[in-house]
């Protein structure tokens, strides 16, 4: 495919609790989102995602080895992910981010990369990876990243950005827990593909990229 101007939007940790849980099937559910990465290791239900118009990927934790959470990701949704990130970036760490490239490379499967030196790592593997991720990880943060800015003013990048997200209802544990229904709104206000495309704009799935 043509890899210009292009955005995938991702929803992070589905499986994490159920508030986030259910923020992310509405925005998957509605279109609003291009992918949704997994939690495998604590047993998520997989029917709600299962039919909705988003590319289904593994998050990756650390604490449970890669193998096991790939394996339980095949046992979940009959098949391989269409794309491997990581909880924390768990992913992008030393030793597991070899592994995790060897195992894309094998399956076609593409990554995210979170910066420049793991980016030409997973290239040099032979793995497609977007050029650029962003995307807030603290409440205080912008919930709009400079780079998605420019592009909605009608600055459309000539890349591939991975804009990742956590849309979600409050009332889980993490840290970040307030943030993730100001994520949910942004996401389902930026929801209409039309609009993008009038700008420039295509947005896709990680799996476009294979």
């Amino acid at each position: 495919m043509n890899a210009t101007s292009c955005v995938i939007v991702t929803a992070d940790d589905y499986g994490y609790a159920p508030s986030y849980d259910e923020g992310i099937i509405e925005a998957a559910g509605a279109g609003a989102v291009d992918a949704v990465g997994v939690m495998v290791g604590r047993r998520p239900d997989p029917s709600p995602l299962l039919g909705a118009p988003v590319d289904i990927g593994v998050h990756l934790e650390g604490g449970e080895a890669v193998v096991d959470q790939l394996t339980a990701f095949e046992r979940l949704f009959g098949g391989p992910p269409a794309f491997i990130d990581g909880h924390k970036h768990w992913h992008s760490t030393p030793r597991v981010a070899d592994e995790v490239a060897a195992f894309a490379a094998r399956g076609g499967i593409p990554v995210r990369s979170v910066d420049p030196r793991h980016r030409r790592m997973l290239r040099a593997a032979g793995v497609a990876t977007p050029d650029l991720l962003v995307g807030r990880i603290a409440e205080n943060e912008p919930p709009i990243p400079p780079p998605i800015a420019a592009a909605l003013a009608g600055e459309p990048p000539a890349r591939v950005i991975e804009w990742m997200t956590h849309p979600g209802f409050a009332g889980g544990p993490s840290a970040y827990d307030a943030g993730r229904e100001e994520d949910l709104a942004i996401v389902i206000a930026l929801g209409d593909r039309g609009a993008w495309e009038t700008l420039g704009i295509t947005r896709i799935g990680p799996s476009a990229l294979g």
